[in-house]
């Protein structure tokens, strides 16, 4: 085990394959606006004040693709683990996290206040497992397709899902403890109310989703801040629906 100060860690598991998609790591290395969605997201993160580092981890044969991008400060750690949760468990050990941030490298815009709030809530309550964002109202709403933001494990929660014997699935850890609640401490931060809509999706997918997300970046300027995306993406969804009407 790692000794030294503890730390909240931001994870990137480039290892993960998603079922009808394709390899989390060939998403990371497609490129919007010149950078990789990978450096996009270490960019982001590190505009984040609580997260104390940055790691990447997948398996070793990713290392040749992760040359088509700068990795500046953040940390590459390659596993021959096979599991999400087994690899996390990994790096927390490893760099004596308290906290895993789980940060998934398909969105441009992952919002530093938003992972700073979350991160402030695990810091304020260590007897959780689990902090994440829901919509109370919509429980099956979809934060990966918002793509705004992230969600957190702490150690202590990593190691409940290898005692539970839960570490062979091949589900993110997030999903896996949301799939198990019964099991876990989690704490709820309500989603910001602008946020609230469905239809609303800053994760890239399909080759609609590059091009919208070119043109958010277009309009917001400087300020890709949860907010200003949010009210242009409302602002556009109204003015579709005004056309639709007419």
């Amino acid at each position: 085990m790692a000794t030294g100060p503890r730390q909240t860690v931001a994870l990137i598991d480039l290892a993960v394959t998603p079922v009808a998609s394709q390899p989390r790591s060939v998403t990371a290395m497609r490129r919007l606006d010149g950078l990789t969605l990978l450096e996009w997201s270490i960019r982001r993160l590190a505009e984040a004040t609580l997260v104390d580092s940055i790691v990447i981890t997948g398996l070793s044969d990713i290392h040749s693709a992760l040359a088509q991008a700068s990795l500046c400060h953040a940390k590459w750690v390659p596993s021959h683990l096979s599991s999400p949760s087994q690899r996390a468990a990994e790096i927390a050990d490893r760099f004596n996290a308290d906290w895993i941030l789980h940060v998934h490298p398909g969105c441009p815009f992952l919002d530093p206040t938003l992972i700073d709030c979350l991160i402030s809530r695990g810091l304020s309550q260590p007897e959780v497992d689990f902090v994440g964002f829901s919509v109370p109202a919509a429980p099956n709403f979809s934060l990966q397709r918002l793509g705004l933001v992230a969600e957190m494990s702490s150690a202590s929660g990593l190691s409940k899902i290898l005692d539970e014997s839960l570490s062979d699935d091949p589900l993110d850890v997030p999903q896996l403890i949301r799939l198990h609640q019964n099991l876990f401490r989690c704490s709820w931060i309500p989603l910001p109310q602008q946020l609230r809509n469905d239809s609303l999706q800053f994760s890239l997918e399909t080759e609609e989703d590059w091009e919208r997300a070119g043109s958010f970046m277009e309009l917001a300027g400087d300020d890709v801040s949860w907010q200003r995306l949010a009210a242009i993406a409302n602002h556009r969804a109204a003015l579709t629906q005004q056309a639709r009407g007419a």
